[in-house]
């Protein structure tokens, strides 16, 4: 993201361009979506297996608690949809195509950065519960971050280079160099602090003796994600470089561009190097891109202080949102995608480790969006000409949404239609808050599938997910086998008891990762079906926050661990028995079976028996397939299961994150864990390129 090449010039420099200093006692703007994404990837959390969202919570609650010990206040701001102009969209796809490949090579086991589906629910619920000040922009939040650190006369935590060009009084801190995770005591003063690299612009300038409103057409020129002037080869800005550097078209740049006084001036020394047909388009980017960096007192100091909606929002395109919609999604209780439905018609998808051969883990989750789309869309009136006379002469208002997903490695669009269920006939978007909670609710049961009365004896706090899992076992393809079923439990099990240290003393396990060598098998389709159900998981969340929650929302971090979901699906494909895992009459073997009962009351007994176990090619024992409550003495945890114990998160977090290749045998070995990747699917995969109608409607059947 931002300026490219400009990040690494100033870090790599000669020149001390980032200061070394001690912070504490300030207000700091975080941009928030470049700390979910560093915090997760700094910290070599899981990305292989659907993530680890348990020990990035732990992440991020030491994170502020480190800030609150050095007295430093943080306004976390975020990302919110696309801007209405579409000026970053060529840049955002090309990014979901350069995602898919590295999904797909981290499948492979080689090495690249995939962020696991639920890491943002995970980070806004979790600042909620900490009730740190966040916002979350209606649209692109560079400039909302830059106008408020302005006006707070306050630092920007982010890595993003555009912060570089923003000539802020206080500068930026690069998350690289904020060293949050030591924090130090001033034995002077007895305070604490964290080290930091400080970034201003008056500093970078000063050493050009460069006026700094020259930055703009600097990263103009340059090219960063709004303006694109690639045809801008005027002059070898390498020859102005004085030392010769890596770096040396940026210095060069720089140099060059110091010898003008204002910005206008070096305009039109470029323009006088354009052909005079393009003159006109290159000045008015120019121009556009000069405005990018101006600013003016923004709209997030009024909603942090007094929860005041922002007035671009009430006029312009972004008057499409419903007035009781805007609050929720200011404080991030909503999903943006809300926004770039009701704006852009168009969602997309975060690709996922999974089998690249089947379709994108995200059709089976289709139905419940379009359920989505449904609420969002079927109550609006044509805005177009084109629309309204394709409704006039078809006689039908059908409305749809562009889908952003993958087909096998290649960004796909498809068009997929918004549905109403029957209890959605008479509802209308601006008084869907209004509605009766019975009305909402049925809703969200319609979607998935069930009924109200399938909910008796599941308790209120269980409720979502397991529609959710229920849904999941009805709808995923491949269809999941029971060992599938008993992992993704067992890592609720392992959720719940290690919440806390109380709870965790209730749990005799103890389940802990092994962060060591040993070898187990990534399998595709247990990687293909976990994603399927961290899809129908986030979207199922945003269903009912739209519907204002009928269902009480559980927490995302204690839902799914994925390396010990993984695992616990090899160890079960070995024959270790799930008595033995749990321990007959504990509190772990007691909420697992709560989990089950609740599973077989909403798919039927008949449903739970023609579910293969996972067994069958295994080699494993057929009768320890499935949890049946014997009574018979259950041995202490097999000793082929004792490498789930043990380790802290604290070890994971500090492993060097190597890789080996073993020649012929295409295996890789890594720190956190060896795994070998092996196909499975290969007859489902001949139909990868036709993605099956059978998605679109099943829970409505």
């Amino acid at each position: 993201m931002g300026v490219q090449g400009l990040k690494s010039y100033i870090e790599n420099s000669d020149i001390n361009y980032l200061r070394i200093c001690a912070f504490r006692d300030s207000s700091l703007i975080i941009d928030g979506s470049n700390l979910y994404f560093s915090l997760y990837f700094d910290s070599k959390l899981d990305q292989m297996h659907g993530g680890d969202y348990d020990a990035f919570e732990e992440v991020i609650i030491q994170f502020f608690d480190n800030l609150a010990a050095c007295d430093i206040k943080p306004y976390v701001v975020l990302d919110g949809g696309d801007d209405h102009t579409n000026k970053k969209f060529d840049t955002l796809v090309k990014r979901k195509q350069q995602k898919i490949k590295e999904a797909y090579a981290l499948s492979m086991g080689k090495k690249a950065s995939v962020l696991p589906t639920l890491v943002k629910n995970v980070f806004r619920q979790l600042l909620r519960k900490l009730k740190v000040p966040m916002v979350q922009c209606l649209e692109e939040a560079d400039w909302e971050i830059a106008a408020l650190a302005k006006e707070w006369d306050c630092p920007v935590l982010s890595n993003d280079s555009d912060f570089y060009i923003f000539n802020l009084a206080k500068g930026v801190l690069p998350l690289t160099h904020f060293q949050w995770k030591n924090v130090r005591l001033d034995k002077r003063t007895n305070q604490k602090f964290i080290h930091v690299k400080h970034f201003t612009v008056q500093h970078f300038c000063a050493s050009f003796k460069m006026n700094a409103d020259l930055l703009p057409v600097f990263a103009s020129i340059l090219g960063n994600d709004y303006v694109k002037l690639e045809n801008i080869k005027y002059l070898d800005w390498e020859e102005y470089s004085i030392n010769g550097r890596e770096n040396a078209r940026i210095d060069g740049l720089l140099n060059w561009l110091s010898q003008f006084l204002k910005p206008e001036e070096a305009v039109s020394a470029l323009l006088r190097f354009t052909d005079n047909k393009e003159k006109a388009i290159v000045q008015e980017a120019f121009l556009k891109g000069i405005k990018e960096y101006k600013l003016i007192p923004g709209s997030l100091a009024p909603f942090f202080h007094s929860k005041v909606i922002p007035q671009i929002a009430l006029t312009g395109p972004l008057q499409v949102l419903p007035r009781w919609i805007l609050r929720p999604l200011l404080e991030a209780k909503m999903s943006s995608s809300i926004i770039d439905t009701l704006l852009h018609k168009r969602v997309s998808f975060n690709p996922q480790v999974e089998n690249f051969q089947l379709p994108c883990s995200s059709e089976t989750s289709r139905p419940i969006r379009q359920v989505i789309y449904g609420l969002l869309l079927l109550g609006e009136q044509p805005v177009d000409k084109q629309e309204l006379a394709v409704k006039i002469f078809t006689g039908t208002s059908k409305r749809y949404v562009e889908e952003y997903t993958r087909q096998q490695l290649t960004l796909h669009i498809q068009k997929v239609e918004a549905i109403q269920t029957r209890v959605m006939e008479e509802l209308k978007l601006e008084t869907l808050w209004k509605e009766p909670y019975a009305v909402r609710l049925q809703v969200f049961l319609e979607t998935l599938g069930v009924s109200s009365t399938m909910l008796k004896g599941i308790p209120s706090v269980l409720q979502l997910q397991m529609l959710v899992t229920r849904y999941w076992l009805v709808n995923a393809q491949p269809q999941p086998c029971q060992v599938h079923l008993w992992g993704l439990l067992v890592g609720m099990v392992y959720g719940k008891f290690s919440s806390t240290p109380k709870t965790e003393k209730d749990m005799p396990l103890k389940l802990k990762l092994h962060t060591g060598r040993r070898r187990f098998y990534l399998e595709d389709e247990a990687a293909h079906l976990y994603s399927q159900w961290q899809s129908c998981l986030k979207w199922s969340l945003d269903l009912n926050r739209l519907l204002s929650e009928p269902l009480s929302e559980p927490e995302c971090a204690r839902l799914y661990r994925g390396t010990l979901v993984h695992q616990v699906v090899g160890e079960l494909r070995r024959g270790i028995t799930l008595e033995s895992l749990l321990m007959r009459g504990s509190s772990a073997e007691q909420f697992f079976k709560q989990l089950k009962d609740a599973i077989v009351s909403l798919v039927g007994e008949d449903f739970m028996k023609k579910m293969k176990t996972g067994l069958e090619n295994s080699g494993a024992r057929k009768t320890q397939s499935a949890y049946k409550g014997q009574t018979q003495p259950i041995d202490d945890l097999s000793s082929c299961f004792e490498h789930l114990m043990h380790e802290d998160i604290d070890d994971y977090e500090d492993d060097d994150f190597t890789e080996k290749t073993s020649k012929g045998k295409g295996q890789r070995i890594m720190s956190e864990c060896s795994y070998t990747v092996r196909t499975r699917h290969k007859a489902k995969a001949r139909n990868a390129d036709n993605p099956s109608k059978k998605f679109e409607r099943r829970c409505f059947e």
